[in-house]
């Protein structure tokens, strides 16, 4: 089921054989959409007479539908039938039927009498908290394990199967049970209680010693002395003989030691799988067609029954255990031939058999049950092989954290404590909300021929300034024409609505050129003041763990919030923190300071979309958890009037003076904002400047940066130059710029507050480090940014005055790097790798936990998660 887990790898093939495989699979899924619609209907008609029954199982010998009830092992092989069909689809009617059909098996989640939770509860609500992410699904998902581990027992260090022929077995454990395990896998992700982990490796260790024989052939059971653990008896229960191997048995065992090496990593697990995949192709007994007989060893081969149900099994592990082999091709060939054969040659006609999508499986042939008929079974290893087929011919990826359900919308996973990657579409110019706006020209100007350039600039800007605001908060836009336009020292913009344009930012059009050998920025724009916070009104948010990505807190009194008021949400970080972080032990140099709580009073700038009850809704999600070890956090009403807003700086080039290559008193910043929300910087290029082409100062918010570019940056390669695109503002957009010479070309500073987004931009010939620089910033994505150098997150430690953690909850997704370093803080939340392409590496300091780390090296099948969030958001 998790197919997120095991794609790692394009399948390999001629164009015409894709084709073919591409014209079956549309066969299949378009038989086995007319199928279910059908079998569903048979299902509803049997519950008339007998509302218990809750999912098809087969065909009974009069070829009528035999339908189980709840407690059946295969009850939960139709909902996940469904399920699948949805996650093809995306069509509503399979999501409520599937939703519908796994509601009437959620109770099983008690039922602590059976070993096949696994079977009933991972793949019918396994698949739909995998394509919904319900909460209520990982609820049950939960119970679920916990009540399977009840069966667990520790001298024996297997989970006990059956409870019936106690007669024969005292304690009897079935290869197939080595299916049931993802499911506690599965709840060790969802709580982070690696005890079901444990449980699932210890059977799986106890299962690869006790159940194969030296081949690699399967026992069908094992019987335990539940007080010694010991070996008592191996037998068969549907095979020929206890010394025969039953097809499926063996299927088991491939999909089964496939998974356990997916889920941790343990090579004997491969090894095992891939022995198994051995020893089913290189026996004599194996059908050319290779849909096995029901057991290897059946006396009137080749006239014997085949079993479908085992080769659906067959080729969706193989599917997986190509994307871990070296043999990967053989085993991709292979599944392809089984998928091709069914698809030929054991599908059923259109509207018969019930609904059933394959023929010809065999259930149980020494008791001469569900012999050559279909089974639910088969059908669900059919459709979740044909999804794993179609993935890899596609080579992309899903993240297990955020992803895009059937429907094309995202679907969000949270950790144990309910963290989930947080939303950073609220960013930029109006949060996105807002096209950036096309201000009418009211002054236009020319390059002046006595060389006093920035005089008259200046002069426009002032002029434009004193003008009224319109309806929309703008005054006008300065239009200056192309030529050079020399300036000695700097202008600057103090007023709101005002739009500095040039007719292009190419050679030969808009130049504006930092003359002179001193440092300065050619361009400040700024309003004044700071936050006026209301103490009076300050209300501390409840005791309790705020996750990441909620956007809301309670408060006492939340009424006396409104709706549309600006609010700072204050962290107040204590000694406990900083000793968790260990951020008072940064190890000493010359120079070197200890971090101290009362430096971290984090102030994210949020504003009040709802109230409802002691809960107050926020425009932007929480980015760093709220944990009441740690500090306290309040909720503080804010203004900012000397905030300027609706600045925009659009089609212009700048360049600098310089003396040489480590030139150091020439300009220095081509644009510096601070103080001012909702404004843009586009279409500019800045060549020779020694620090940055666009920096933002800590008061910037909600400025827009895009398709710029900064280029060969003068100045010595040290500390404190070549900050490329620097961010130390909160809600901030970057996005599709372009750096040459850089340093630091898309960094953050100490405390820079997110949501922050820097996208779809890359470097070149860099000499230093993407990423957050130092001293904790918060919420950062770095989405689909490509460099031939590296991007870290680490603790930095004593660099500069004591760097030490430069981040938290810092996301790279989908970026291609030389190497990169993510590194988890001691403590205060995750920062994340994901879909990145490039080597790994440990970072500077070692013994550091390592970040969330998650399809390295392949193709996300969502490019830009920035993109995809604001697509979203504004449906």
């Amino acid at each position: 089921m998790a197919k997120a887990l095991f794609l790692t790898g394009i399948l390999c093939a001629f164009q015409h054989v894709e084709a073919q495989s591409t014209k079956q699979l549309q066969k299949a899924w378009g038989l086995a959409d007319q199928q279910a619609q059908l079998l569903y209907k048979e299902l509803q008609l049997l519950k008339k007479s007998d509302s218990s029954l809750v999912s098809p199982r087969t065909l009974s010998s009069d070829n009528e539908l035999v339908a189980v009830k709840r407690g059946d092992w295969t009850s939960g092989f139709f909902p996940g039938v469904l399920w699948y069909l949805y996650e093809k689809s995306g069509k509503q009617k399979w999501r409520d039927l599937a939703s519908e059909t796994t509601r009437s098996i959620e109770a099983e989640q008690f039922n602590g009498k059976t070993h096949d939770m696994g079977f009933k509860i991972y793949c019918s609500v396994g698949n739909g908290y995998r394509l919904t992410a319900n909460p209520q699904y990982r609820e049950v998902l939960v119970q679920a394990a916990n009540t399977l581990a009840t069966r667990f027992n520790p001298t024996v260090g297997c989970i006990r199967s059956w409870d019936h022929n106690s007669h024969r077995w005292d304690f009897p454990v079935i290869i197939d049970n080595m299916l049931n395990l993802e499911l506690l896998f599965e709840a060790t992700k969802l709580t982070g209680d690696s005890t079901y982990y444990h449980i699932a490796v210890s059977h799986a260790n106890t299962t690869l010693k006790n159940h194969f024989r030296p081949d690699y052939s399967t026992y069908h059971v094992i019987d335990y002395n539940p007080k010694t653990g010991a070996v008592q008896h191996k037998n068969t229960h549907q095979g020929l003989s206890d010394e025969s191997t039953w097809s499926r048995g063996e299927a088991w065992a491939l999909y089964g030691y496939t998974m356990c090496y997916r889920e941790t990593g343990d090579p004997k697990y491969l090894q095992q799988a891939e022995k198994v995949a051995q020893w089913l192709f290189a026996h004599p007994n194996m059908p050319k067609d290779l849909i096995p007989y029901w057991d290897f060893d059946a006396p009137n081969i080749p006239n014997e029954p085949r079993d479908v149900s085992a080769a659906t099994v067959i080729a969706s592990g193989l599917l997986e255990l190509s994307t871990y082999s070296n043999q990967g091709k053989d085993y991709r060939a292979k599944a392809q031939t089984i998928l091709a054969n069914l698809i030929d040659n054991y599908m059923s006609p259109p509207n018969k058999s019930k609904g059933f999508i394959l023929l010809h499986s065999t259930g149980s042939k020494p008791s001469n049950t569900e012999v050559d008929k279909p089974l639910s079974y088969a059908d669900y290893y059919f459709l979740e092989a044909l999804h794993r087929q179609e993935d890899l011919q596609s080579g992309k990826v899903q993240s297990d954290l955020v992803q895009k359900n059937p429907a094309g919308q995202l679907i969000y996973f949270p950790d144990a404590q309910g963290n989930v990657i947080p939303d950073f579409s609220h960013v930029g110019y109006h949060q996105g909300d807002q096209k950036l706006p096309n201000v009418p020209v009211v002054i236009t100007v020319k390059p002046s021929v006595n060389g006093d350039d920035q005089q008259i600039i200046q002069q426009a800007i002032d002029a434009v300034s004193a003008k009224p605001l319109d309806k929309n908060g703008y005054r006008g836009a300065i239009l200056l024409k192309k030529g050079l336009y020399n300036i000695p020292g700097s202008l600057e913009i103090h007023a709101s609505g005002v739009v500095m344009r040039g007719e292009g930012d190419a050679i030969g059009q808009t130049l504006l050129k930092a003359t002179g050998q001193h440092q300065r920025s050619l361009l400040k724009i700024s309003g004044t003041g700071s936050y006026s916070v209301d103490q009076a009104r300050k209300q501390f948010v409840k005791n309790g763990y705020g996750p990441v990505g909620a956007k809301y807190v309670l408060i006492d009194h939340a009424k006396e919030r409104t709706v549309g008021e600006q609010v700072l949400l204050s962290y107040e970080m204590n000694d406990a923190w900083i000793e968790a972080l260990r951020m008072n032990q940064i190890e000493k140099r010359e120079g070197t300071k200890q971090w101290t709580a009362r430096e971290y009073k984090l102030n994210f700038e949020r504003t009040i979309l709802a109230i409802k009850g002691d809960s107050v809704f926020f425009d932007n999600p929480l980015v760093m958890a709220i944990d009441p070890r740690y500090g306290k956090v309040a909720v503080i009403p804010y203004t900012f009037d000397g905030r300027i807003s609706e600045v925009g700086i659009e089609n212009i080039r700048f360049e600098s003076d310089f003396v040489n290559d480590e030139d150091e008193n020439h300009g220095w910043i081509a644009i510096d904002m601070d103080k001012i929300a909702n404004g843009w910087v586009r279409n500019i290029t800045t060549r020779y400047f020694g620090y940055a082409a666009v920096s933002l100062g800590a008061f910037a918010k909600q400025i827009t940066v895009m398709k710029s570019r900064c280029l060969d940056g003068k100045s010595q390669i040290t500390g404190g130059r070549r900050y490329s695109f620097n961010n130390d503002g909160q809600l901030n957009l970057f996005k599709e710029l372009y750096t040459t010479e850089g340093r630091h070309d898309y960094v953050t500073g100490a405390r820079t507050l997110g949501p922050n987004v820097f996208s779809l931009s890359s470097a070149e010939r860099t000499h230093a480090d993407i990423g957050p620089h130092h001293r904790w910033a918060v919420g950062t994505l770095y989405d689909q940014i490509v460099t031939d150098g590296e991007i870290n997150v680490q603790d930095r430690g004593n660099w500069g005055s004591g760097h030490g953690w430069a981040g938290v909850t810092q996301v790279l997704w989908n970026c291609t790097v030389k190497s990169v370093a993510v590194q988890q803080p001691w403590a205060s939340g995750q920062n994340f790798a994901i879909g990145v392409k490039g080597e790994k590496v440990a970072g500077r300091l070692k013994n550091r936990n390592a970040g969330y780390w998650e399809n390295q090296n392949r193709i996300m099948s969502i490019g830009s998660l920035y993109e995809q969030q604001l697509k979203d958001r504004l449906k």
